[in-house]
């Protein structure tokens, strides 16, 4: 039997199960309850890094490390976000 979905990612929408124990954490928050791959993770870092502190060129750089190659199947918000940080200006 199957995992029952109890969490979406951030990035793609992508149902997923998080164990118990991650969900339960209390000194900090799993990569798990907030995507559903650790790459998805690193992009998430980036664009929230940028969301606070408006640093472009950072996240830039951050997410030029990460793999890109579905960004047509992300949350539009955040296929917006990426694609406004990797704009050359």
């Amino acid at each position: 039997m199957a995992n029952k979905i109890n969490a979406y990612c951030k990035i793609c929408g992508t149902g997923y199960h998080v164990c118990a124990s991650c969900l339960a954490q209390k000194g900090f928050r799993p990569w798990r309850t907030i995507t559903d791959t650790s790459e998805h993770y690193k992009i998430y870092l980036a664009v929230h890094g940028y969301t606070i502190s408006q640093d472009k060129e950072k996240a830039r750089e951050e997410l030029e490390h990460c793999d890109l190659s579905d960004m047509e199947n992300f949350n539009p918000e955040i296929k917006s976000a990426v694609e406004e940080i990797m704009a050359k200006t």
